[in-house]
């Protein structure tokens, strides 16, 4: 235990402002490392980039526009800060996926300093390496679209209740009776944080906040908190961030109220409109395999805060168990679980279900991980170790089983020439992290140095990973960025660009200009039916393929058509249409009519 004792007292030697820099740094250079090595993803990235794009080249900042129709399937909070980059420093891979390597850096932060707060700054560094080397957590870093830029609005506004109404000790302690003060800058973080949230992906960064916050006061009978937490600066400070640009552009579309908090909120909610069904228990895997390679630790360190609660709950005899034993730490594990429990539940019972969606649980299991890896050297709880290793190992071991036996599969849908190598790198990383467990298992290492060992080896992992996806999206997710700049080279003034029976949304990024689609509307109806209910609709915008095709073959106008493979296969197998190939690869076809 020596080498564990130089390491508590080295991170005790430095101030938690001095770790904190340190770790901003390490954290820069992990989620930094070729961000900018895959083009833009289509259909996320590619709209979430091309919305403030078109707000810098239009000028109107209240109003979202996708390919020069009308978007409200979303808030503008995410667009304004792309928009802020772009006018800084353009469009490019690194500086569209600037924000979202912020946020995680900054969801990494948080968890250190209410780490250091709860615990001591060794844990919160645990904590933090934990959440960035989770596998959830980390391909959401690397992709621009809004869950992980909601999930840390989201969790700072929950840690401030945390720290004001649920945290014990620190700076930040006051009693549970009904006459102490909270913190009034908490208070207002609070609210602060949750309007942030509803502007960057509507009312549900209220209502899960909300919702977790009042389920946590009823079941710990906490009733008296509901006065302060009602701050009336807090709620103003709220309304005044979240209410500006709704009203303001309500006041500019008449049909955004029925589709923004109608359609999108509530309908969304409760069908399958948006064709995004999946079962019930659709989370419960996604949480699994996402929270790799923490997963084993993660599913006992929430089994024990629940069996620490109903111990609690049944030596009180099913009253207010904050007043048993060690109360507030109850409250503390009471408040985790009905964070995590409160959003799986929620999004489990929702028609509309998207990985994403689970992105707010990790932050609160990572924090329960932590703390039951930080004291995994005590003799008490070393068995919740050994159990958790076990899981892990399975886990591991089994998806380890999988690559190999579709090893050939994998690298035949990768198709680069590293794709081997990726493949067994990625089996070898899994393989040590196994080993390291089973040598902490029998001592042969400390288990704090095991798992800051295993953190290292999981940000190789990871760094592997994105590698692969380099070479996937290359196969699954092809990029027209290629054929975008074939356009740009031939174009001339007055020239027109179509996508045919698709809208590739990373196309007119990289065009740097909004498109014609041909015979396909997709998430461009509403806007579509905005504009030719206003009588703004371009006629060469939205047309259908027999109005194309007249047009093609008039010859008033140069025009250049981006075709899959297949559709020009099919379309050129029927018909006699004169053209020019301008470009093709694998996957697309690019021709013009003269």
């Amino acid at each position: 235990m020596k080498k564990d004792t130089n390491w508590t007292n080295f991170t005790k030697s430095l101030s938690p402002a001095r770790i904190a820099l340190l770790l901003l740094a390490v954290l820069a250079v992990f989620f930094c490392h070729e961000i900018g090595n895959r083009s833009f993803v289509d259909p996320d990235e590619g709209r979430y980039v091309e919305i403030p794009r078109e707000m810098v080249a239009s000028g109107d900042y209240v109003t979202p526009h996708l390919n020069g129709l009308k978007y409200f399937e979303k808030p503008v909070l995410f667009y304004w800060l792309q928009a802020a980059t772009i006018n800084l420093f353009g469009i490019g891979e690194i500086s569209m996926r600037l924000w979202i390597m912020i946020f995680a850096i900054f969801g990494c932060l948080t968890l250190f300093a209410i780490g250091a707060l709860r615990h001591s700054s060794s844990m919160g560094l645990m904590a933090a390496g934990i959440l960035a080397t989770n596998l959830l957590y980390y391909i959401h870093s690397r992709l621009i679209i809004l869950d992980l830029v909601l999930s840390i609005f989201m969790s700072g506004s929950l840690w401030c209740f945390y720290l004001a109404f649920v945290k014990p000790g620190s700076k930040f302690n006051h009693s549970t009776s009904p006459s102490a003060e909270v913190p009034k800058c908490l208070i207002v973080s609070m609210y602060t944080l949750s309007a942030l949230a509803c502007l960057t992906k509507g009312l549900i960064g209220a209502v899960l906040p909300g919702m977790i916050a009042f389920l946590w006061i009823m079941l710990t009978k906490n009733w008296h908190m509901l006065k302060q937490m009602f701050y009336v600066p807090g709620l103003l400070l709220f309304l005044v961030i979240f209410l500006p640009w709704h009203l303001l552009v309500m006041h500019r579309n008449d049909d955004f109220f029925d589709f923004y908090f109608i359609f999108e909120h509530f309908t969304r909610y409760t069908t399958t409109v948006h064709n995004h069904y999946q079962p019930w228990w659709f989370f419960l895997p996604t949480l699994v395999i996402g929270l790799i390679p923490w997963t084993g630790f993660s599913l006992v360190a929430i089994k024990n805060s629940i069996k620490k609660i109903k111990t609690a709950a049944g030596n009180s005899g099913n009253t207010n168990i904050a007043v048993h034993g060690d109360g507030q730490s109850i409250q503390e594990h009471m408040f985790f679980l009905v964070w995590i429990f409160t959003i799986l539940i929620f999004f489990s019972f929702s028609n509309s279900k998207l990985i994403p969606y689970i992105l707010p649980t990790i932050p609160p299991i990572i924090f329960l991980t932590s703390l039951l890896l930080e004291d995994a050297d005590s003799a008490a709880v070393r068995h919740n170790f050994k159990w958790g290793s076990l899981l892990n190992t399975l886990l591991l071991l089994s998806i380890g089983v999988a690559f190999f036996i579709g090893k050939h599969e994998i690298t035949d849908i990768l198709q680069g020439e590293n794709a081997t190598f990726l493949v067994g790198m990625t089996f070898a990383s899994m393989a040590a992290i196994v080993v390291v467990m089973i040598s902490a298992i029998f001592k042969k290492i400390s288990i704090r140095h095991a798992v800051y060992l295993q953190i290292l080896m999981a940000a190789n992992m990871m760094s592997l990973l994105n590698r692969g996806a380099v070479l996937y999206q290359d196969v699954k997710k092809p990029s027209t960025k290629q054929f975008a700049e074939m356009v740009n080279w031939n174009k001339r003034e007055g020239d027109l660009v179509f996508c045919y029976k698709r809208y590739y949304q990373d196309f007119p990024v990289y065009l740097k200009s909004t498109i014609g689609v041909v015979d396909f509307v997709g998430e461009l109806q509403f806007g579509m039916n905005a504009a030719k209910k206003e009588g703004t609709l371009d006629p060469n915008h939205m047309m259908g393929e027999n109005d194309f095709w007249k047009l093609w073959h008039s010859g008033n106008r140069r025009i250049f058509l981006l075709s899959s493979r297949k559709e020009y296969g099919k379309l050129f197998a029927s018909r006699s249409n004169m053209h020019k190939i301008i470009h093709f690869d694998k996957y697309f076809v690019l021709i013009a009519n003269k």
